[in-house]
């Protein structure tokens, strides 16, 4: 099972079961946990049998994620209990992160990376287009599997679901609603990472210590493989599109400041935008939260 063939596996519900065996001490019986998933009724007088196909994909995502393990009749949780619905937005982010090429989860950040280098040359709003699936097949698949699609329409609601739920994306009231946009995880991640605030920092600090927390953006690991898997084109010497509206956005929102001062070197150029003053960047001050 993975992320994408667990299509009722969202994270809600998966969140829901790894808190349902957490409060059971860390153990359930299976029909026990399919039960709270889905509890049974009766219609017509004839009782729904326990255990249908949302729960088995509910419990799919969560063991692809290691965060729920079977054990004989039970499910038992892999991972400390987590504190809440944002850290486990953090842990599921992380562990995404990790996943290797081999993985079936590997496909979920590789494809955002995808997504990010093809907006360098065509921009984000066919990212909601209905041949989105082709286009990510095209360069992401694997030949070698014949007629098995690594990314299809099916799937492609799925990651969607999750990359909004990640800080990676939003839905936007238009025809073309599904929207890039990794803002509040980049906001996520730099509070994360435990950066000085108040103080000035190199914009290259910054950023490398994004591309560790972030591999499929600038600079990023996943990134680079991306853009050598599928031929496309990453240019180091200036931020991404997605990247530097997010560090646009931040700076507008007044959670961090972007500084170039005069004629300084090391400085680097933002993606263009003919509507912000913000045109390259030298140094991040992180703002403390208020």
């Amino acid at each position: 099972m993975s992320l994408l063939s667990s299509t009722q596996g969202t994270p809600e519900r998966v969140w829901s079961a790894i808190g349902i065996v957490a409060a059971e001490g860390g153990r359930i019986g299976r029909d026990d946990l399919w039960t709270w998933l889905n509890p049974a009724f009766v219609t017509d007088g004839v009782a729904r049998p326990i255990g249908g196909e949302a729960e088995r994909q509910v419990i799919g995502a969560a063991s692809s994620l290691d965060f729920l393990k079977p054990e004989a009749t039970d499910y038992v949780l892999a991972a400390p209990p987590l504190a809440d619905y944002e850290a486990y937005a953090d842990e599921v982010h992380d562990r995404l992160c990790q996943t290797s090429s081999d993985h079936p989860d590997h496909v979920m950040l590789e494809t955002f990376a995808w997504l990010g280098l093809k907006a360098e040359s065509s921009g984000t709003d066919w990212a909601a287009a209905g041949d989105f699936a082709d286009r990510v097949e095209a360069d992401l698949g694997n030949a070698e599997t014949g007629d098995a699609r690594r990314f299809n329409d099916t799937k492609q609601t799925a990651w969607r679901r999750w990359m909004g739920f990640l800080g990676l994306a939003v839905q936007l009231p238009v025809r073309l609603s599904f929207h890039p946009d990794v803002t509040r995880r980049v906001d996520i991640e730099l509070r994360r990472a435990a950066l000085p605030t108040g103080v000035p920092l190199p914009v290259e600090t910054v950023l490398q210590t994004l591309a560790q927390r972030m591999p499929y953006l600038d600079r990023g690991a996943l990134r680079a493989r991306v853009a050598a898997t599928a031929s496309l084109k990453d240019d180091p010497k200036r931020l991404s599109h997605l990247l530097s509206a997010a560090l646009r956005e931040l700076h507008d929102e007044g959670r961090i400041e972007l500084d170039r001062r005069g004629d300084a070197t090391g400085y680097i150029d933002l993606a263009p935008d003919p509507f912000h003053e913000v045109k390259s960047v030298l140094t991040v001050k992180l703002m403390a939260a208020s």
